[in-house]
């Protein structure tokens, strides 16, 4: 890491850089908890109705920023516990303080099921499953270990990657993971995320309607069949208004909003801000109408397509190799110049954060700290 010193002007810092706009980012941590009070509203009436009346809770998903720093501003604000996607975030988060989390994708293998078991000494994870074997080997390693895992069985709601079929499907699993000695079926896993990105709010919500009510239906389907479900958990930031106000959802687990992204940016009705950004300075100017800088595919994500320029009118980025981006100024008022630094907005938050090793914090344009980026790569 380069160095730095607190206080130092954006500008100052050195680049290609990951900036984390501190004070956007906690109104968006703010905005996101005051949606969904949870528990800390449920006196007054507030929040939405879970199952048996309960507010939907706030359990966010931190395979985004992997910061252990911001997990806890999410806690201080109400959330219940967090969502990781892989055993190394869980690892990181644990050993941060974090007691309550649910790692929201399968455990399969002799290695990260020990690792499962050995964090579940430490914490209460819970865990999801869609098959029966691997069902079976992780009530096995938690019987020899004196333990018994929280488990949701993870149904597939229409994104068709990971889950169990709703209805008949995910009944008969359930059935079979009742004899299973070392798991407690305590609720069911969804997620709509083919849906996340709909621009339009209204269609968005419909189809996530659609999508929810097959999960809460699969839910109440097997308290008939006499399990305790407690947990019905859903949602990210795109549909985390749809999903929170869904008569039986409980639990949901939005993540891009505490930075928001270019991709997210042009999804209507969201109302969170850019806080996450990539400094980078015009190293190279040889023709009237193009600037080269030093931010390319090292240090920004593509699968979402190219970052946006931020605040330069009639800019775009494209990208120009590993180190290397080009921006296009064509019917720009005022073009850069070499030396000046300009600021993209990356286009998917999440794998471009896993780029970088840290976030240089910045408040009111000046450097207030530079924090470790700790789950960045854990994706084992």
């Amino acid at each position: 890491m380069r160095e730095w010193r607190r206080g130092q002007p954006l500008a100052d810092i050195d680049t290609p850089a990951l900036i984390l706009d501190i004070a956007a980012a906690e109104r968006n941590i703010r905005r996101m908890a005051e949606a969904h009070p949870g528990p800390h509203g449920a006196a007054a009436g507030a929040g939405h109705p879970g199952h048996a009346g309960r507010p939907v809770r706030l359990r966010p998903h931190v395979k985004t920023h992997k910061t252990p720093l911001l997990a806890h501003r999410q806690l201080a604000a109400g959330a219940i516990g967090v969502t990781c996607a892989k055993l190394g975030e869980v690892e990181i988060m644990v050993q941060a303080g974090i007691r309550d989390i649910l790692l929201s994708s399968e455990v399969v293998g002799p290695a990260k099921v020990g690792r499962l078991v050995a964090l579940s000494r430490h914490a209460r994870i819970h865990t999801v499953v869609d098959d029966l074997g691997a069902a079976t080997a992780l009530s096995e390693a938690a019987q020899a270990a004196g333990l018994r895992l929280p488990t949701l069985l993870d149904v597939d709601v229409g994104q068709g990657r990971t889950g169990v079929l709703p209805g008949e499907p995910a009944l008969a699993l359930a059935q079979a993971l009742a004899r299973r000695p070392g798991l407690e079926i305590v609720g069911v896993q969804g997620y709509e995320g083919h849906l996340q990105h709909i621009a339009d709010p209204g269609a968005r919500a419909a189809a996530c309607q659609k999508a929810l009510q097959l999960l809460v239906e699969t839910a109440e389907a097997l308290r008939a069949a006499g399990h305790d479900i407690a947990i019905v958990t859903t949602g990210g930031t795109g549909t985390h208004a749809a999903a929170g106000g869904h008569p039986g959802v409980t639990e949901i687990q939005p993540g891009s909003y505490v930075v928001m992204d270019a991709q997210y940016g042009g999804v209507g009705g969201l109302g969170f801000e850019h806080a996450l950004f990539l400094l980078t300075t015009v190293i190279s100017k040889t023709r009237p109408d193009v600037a080269i800088v030093d931010a390319g595919w090292k240090s920004a994500s593509s699968d979402a397509g190219a970052p946006l320029v931020h605040g330069t009118d009639g800019a775009r980025y494209v990208f120009a190799g590993d180190e290397h981006g080009r921006i296009h100024h064509e019917a720009t008022p005022n073009p850069p110049r070499v030396g000046d630094k300009l600021l993209l907005v990356p286009s998917h938050c999440d794998t471009t954060i896993n780029l970088h090793d840290v976030y240089y914090v910045v408040r009111d344009g000046r450097l207030e700290d530079v924090w470790p980026i700790a789950a960045r790569g854990q994706v084992q």
